[in-house]
């Protein structure tokens, strides 16, 4: 609880120096085994909360959808809340937490474009909710007018790493301009196959020894990792297995002064 707390704390204090009581986050509930809609819905006085998925086909499954809920930072119960459900979830859906000023219903539709993407032409859902993927969005897949899509309505994204310290990327967060749309993300072959790197890593990391030592943190270790895919898909590697073998060659590789 005490890294939970600490992040809630940092959390606090940052919405403070910008003059902010509130705080928005993201769940994503295809990574848990129970549903918090009953939960939202008991509060009172109401939380604002809207799903990712309206208006999407996929809003017909609502218990397996993102949702963007806002929480007052000077509610105790909502605060504690917040820490109980962090606490339940960060090992398999950890929460994105955003500082924004946007009115509510304009934040929930502009971060429900950010997830109606498209590859090649093809609908698709972008889940960029997951803080685990969340920072190599920024690093390695998406360019920089993608980026933008993400950080215009926030102020600043924070999540815990996978070290669970406490992670900050900062945005923009002006008020959005009258008419203003955000822009459906359209992926190409290669950042596609970026992402599905990601996925690979997670896989490799379940069931594979990969070597643990030379690495400062789980942060720093999963990066070698995704680096190592991304370099199997540049060598046109195919086999999940083969794929792994040489991810786990190229960390027993590494120079010394980088062990």
């Amino acid at each position: 609880m005490t890294r939970i707390a600490d992040w809630v704390n940092l959390l606090e204090q940052t919405c403070a120096n910008i003059e902010m009581a509130h705080l928005d986050f993201i769940i994503d509930q295809c990574g848990i085994d129970f549903s918090v809609i009953p939960v939202l819905r008991s509060f009172s006085p109401p939380l604002a909360w809207q799903s990712l998925y309206q208006g999407l086909p996929e809003e017909a499954l609502p218990d397996e959808s993102p949702l963007l809920i806002r929480i007052s930072l000077n509610d105790p119960q909502q605060k504690q809340w917040f820490i109980e459900l962090a606490q339940k979830i960060q090992k398999t859906a950890p929460l994105l937490v955003l500082g924004s000023r946007w009115p509510f219903a304009i934040l929930a539709e502009w971060l429900t474009t950010c997830t109606d993407a498209t590859h090649e032409g093809r609908a698709g859902l972008f889940r960029y909710f997951d803080a685990r993927i969340f920072p190599y969005l920024f690093s390695h897949i998406l360019e920089p007018d993608q980026q933008v899509q993400l950080q215009r309505p926030a102020l600043f994204w924070s999540w815990l790493d996978l070290d669970e310290k406490p992670a900050l990327l900062l945005g923009q967060g002006a008020q959005p301009a009258i008419n203003e749309k955000c822009q459906n993300i359209a992926f190409s072959d290669s950042q596609f196959e970026s992402l599905m790197c990601i996925c690979d890593v997670k896989l490799m990391l379940r069931y594979r020894d990969v070597p643990t030592t030379g690495f400062t943190s789980q942060d720093e270790r999963f990066t070698a990792c995704f680096n190592g895919m991304l370099s199997a898909t540049a060598e046109g590697i195919l086999g999940d297995k083969e794929r792994q073998d040489w991810v786990i060659n190229t960390l027993s590789e590494r120079p010394a002064e980088q062990a």
